[in-house]
């Protein structure tokens, strides 16, 4: 099993910089791996992924040297294990609000005497005959916190055992709160977040989408940080380009 380069780049005090996959495509995933982002996560919430499909793109991101990741569409052990079975180096889990909800998700990622993990015979035991043993050191537990109880809760998450980077859902976020994103009250709670996690000492993310504001979050303290999406880079490619052959000859 390769060392997660993902906790690697975290221990040593560097942010780790990553993309979002919704195409459901390994093409995609190998060429957002190969454009040199550190981590991938396929969006298995939101969008048209089976665990087949899922294996390709795990195939095609470790390939190209990224770290394949996965957002969870459940808190189910099963759907975690099958998760991490077809190769996930870490899991992504979408509204956790609770310090208890992440005690149970921390347990079913980690085999024994760790945790609750079952044994079986998945595309895992291709990556190393030494997977089960290190497994529990390299898989990563990050919970995504996406509304107001979880982030009063934020530092009794943080403190659960086995979590290893809190991620922000920003737009759950303020969709809970009744607010837009921006809003003063949704960049206090976002605040509030990487403050409680940083009194822990454990890594927080975020997702950024412009180059301005990933500096910004990084100046901040954020160290895992989504800054990309396949689907939106190639709407908005696919959009300019529109633009530009529409453009009056010599404009520009």
């Amino acid at each position: 099993m390769r060392p997660n380069q993902i906790r690697i780049t975290l221990q040593a005090g560097r942010p780790s910089l990553g993309a979002w996959l919704n195409l459901a495509s390994p093409l995609a995933a190998e060429v957002m791996a190969a454009a040199g982002f550190e981590w991938l996560t396929l969006d298995a919430e939101h969008s048209a992924y089976d665990l087949d499909l899922i294996a390709h793109c795990f195939r095609a991101i470790e390939a190209r040297g990224a770290v394949p990741l996965a957002r969870a569409w459940d808190h189910d052990p099963v759907t975690l294990a099958r998760l991490l079975d077809a190769g996930a180096y870490g899991l992504v889990i979408p509204h956790v609000s609770t310090p208890e909800q992440v005690a149970a998700i921390a347990s079913a990622m980690r085999y024994a005497p760790r945790g609750a993990r079952s044994v079986g015979t998945g595309r895992c035991v291709v990556l190393g005959d030494d997977y089960r043993r290190r497994a529990n050191d390299e898989v990563l537990v990050i919970p995504q916190i996406e509304d107001m109880t979880g982030i009063r809760n934020a530092e009794a998450i943080a403190r659960v055992p086995g979590v290893d980077i809190g991620f922000l859902g920003p737009a759950d976020l303020a969709l809970s709160m009744g607010v837009e994103p921006g809003h003063p009250d949704h960049e206090a709670a976002i605040q509030s977040m990487r403050a409680a996690f940083a009194r822990v000492g454990t890594p927080c993310g975020i997702p950024v989408r412009d180059p301005g504001p990933t500096r910004r979050r990084i100046a901040e303290g954020f160290r895992f940080l989504d800054i990309a999406s396949d689907v939106r880079m190639l709407d908005a490619s696919a959009r300019q380009a529109l633009v530009e052959a529409h453009a009056p000859e010599g404009a520009g």
